[in-house]
Formats: C-alpha cells, sequence, structure tokens
C-alpha cells in the first residue's frame, strides 16, 4: 500500500470517528497544566486577561468562518453526517470561492484559539500539528470523493482555489440564499468554546490554586457567563430543531427508493 492509500485509508477511519479525535489531546492538556499555572503566575491579572480576549477572539475567529459557511451551503452539503460522504452539487461560491475546506479551516482556528487560553506555547504547536495531520487526511479522502463525482467541474475549481490559505482575490458571492436552519448547527462549535474556555481554566486552578467552586466561580465571572450564555443558546437551538423535526409532514415512500 502506497503514502496516498495509506492516508485514504485512515482518513476513511478518521471520517467515522471524527467527533472523538479531539479527545486524543487531551493527555497533552494534563500535561500542560503545570506550564500553564506557571505562565499564569507571570503573565499577573493583566497578562491572563489579554491572553484569555486574545484567545476568544482566535477561538470565535474560527467559529465565524464555519457560520459563514455553512449559512449559504445547499441543501446536502457542508453536513457533520459522519456515516457517509455526500454532495449533490459541488460547492464553488461563498467561502468556497476563496479556500476548498473552510469548515476545516475554521475548526482548525477554533481549535488554536482554544489552547491558547492555557498560555502554553508548546500545547498550540502540539493542538496545530495534531489537527492538521487529522484534517489532512480527511480532506484528501472529501477531494478524492468530489473528483470522482464532479469529474468536469472539481479540477478547473481546485485549480484556482487555495486549500486551506483563503485568496481573497478569488471571492464569488455565495450562489445560495441565507439558511437560518443550517446556520443554527454550529451551535455545537458555540457550545465548545464556551465551555472549553472555563474549564480549562479551572483545571489550571485545581493545579495551582484549589479554590473551592464557589469562589472560584466569584472571581471568574466573565467565563462562566460565557457558558451560560452559550448553553443556553444551543439549548434552545436543539429544542427549535427538533421542533421543526416534528412539525415535518412525513415523506412519501416511493417505488424508485
Amino acid at each position: 500500500m502506497d503514502v496516498v492509500e495509506r492516508m485514504l485509508t485512515d482518513g476513511n477511519r478518521l471520517f467515522k470517528s471524527r467527533s472523538l479525535v479531539p479527545l486524543t489531546v487531551l493527555p497533552f492538556v494534563i500535561l500542560a497544566l503545570p506550564d500553564s499555572a506557571r505562565a499564569a503566575a507571570e503573565l499577573g491579572d493583566t497578562g491572563c486577561l489579554v491572553v484569555q480576549w486574545l484567545s476568544l477572539a482566535v477561538a470565535f475567529t474560527g467559529l465565524l468562518i464555519r457560520c459563514a459557511t455553512v449559512a449559504y451551503a445547499p441543501d446536502g452539503t457542508s453536513s457533520r453526517d459522519t456515516r457517509a460522504l455526500r454532495a449533490p452539487s459541488l460547492n464553488t461560491t461563498g467561502m468556497y470561492s476563496i479556500v476548498r475546506h473552510p469548515l476545516y479551516l475554521g475548526a482548525g482556528v477554533m481549535w488554536i484559539g482554544i489552547a491558547m487560553s492555557l498560555r502554553v506555547w508548546w500545547l498550540v504547536v502540539i493542538v496545530a500539528l495534531a489537527y492538521w495531520i487529522y484534517a489532512e487526511r480527511l480532506m484528501i479522502v472529501e477531494e478524492a470523493f468530489l473528483a470522482k463525482t464532479f469529474p468536469g467541474e472539481f479540477p478547473g475549481w481546485a485549480a484556482r482555489t487555495n486549500t486551506v490559505v483563503p485568496r481573497l482575490s478569488g471571492w464569488v458571492p455565495a450562489s445560495g440564499s441565507l439558511q437560518i436552519k443550517r446556520l443554527s448547527s454550529e451551535h455545537n462549535g458555540l457550545l465548545t468554546i464556551g465551555v472549553a474556555f472555563p474549564l480549562l481554566q479551572y483545571l489550571v486552578n485545581l493545579r495551582q490554586d484549589r479554590l473551592p467552586w464557589s469562589e472560584w466561580y466569584a472571581q471568574h465571572h466573565d467565563v462562566m457567563l460565557l457558558l451560560e450564555i452559550t448553553v443556553v443558546i444551543s439549548l434552545v437551538s436543539m429544542v427549535l430543531r427538533h421542533m421543526r423535526r416534528s412539525s415535518a409532514p412525513p415523506r412519501e415512500s416511493s417505488a424508485a427508493g
């Protein structure tokens, strides 16, 4: 088996378990906690606050990239499905006109922002490299599928559009209309940011200061407010999606499938 075949095989395996991949960096997060505590002591309250807001800005930039991508994506594309690849059409407008994999770009930026919140440079490097190794294999699998499904359109689009580094000069306005339903699916990314930031800071507290929950909560009301807001938004999004599915008329059966 050559290198390309090996990467395709690995990519197909990762595609089916991609929701669990972030858990693989947890051991490195645990190892980074002592360094994070030392960095917090050296930076002081003001320095830590600056890093926190910078990290949030990076993480939300990644989320905005994903939102801008799915908001105008046609039905059946840019999905979170982990069972099988599917694409009724090839996206070449909107975010897909400046970069071939905007969803992976957005997720990568988001995870780098989360890693930055611990103030440990080598953890950011490891997260970035690990994400690239993971995403590269998924991109190879998806592009092989698209090249086979759209042999006439894919080569030209791939030739003029970068893989993950946006080429802003190639921007073409999205051909579809705004889809709030698709946009609401990104509540998962919002919840990830809202949970990860206070959770990581609380783990640093357990390693360094060991403050009781009530006292730590009072000192970090900003990140806890972020958590509370994201949880509420996610719950509302899930309830609305469930209501839409429940109220949708049943599909008619067809002999042709």
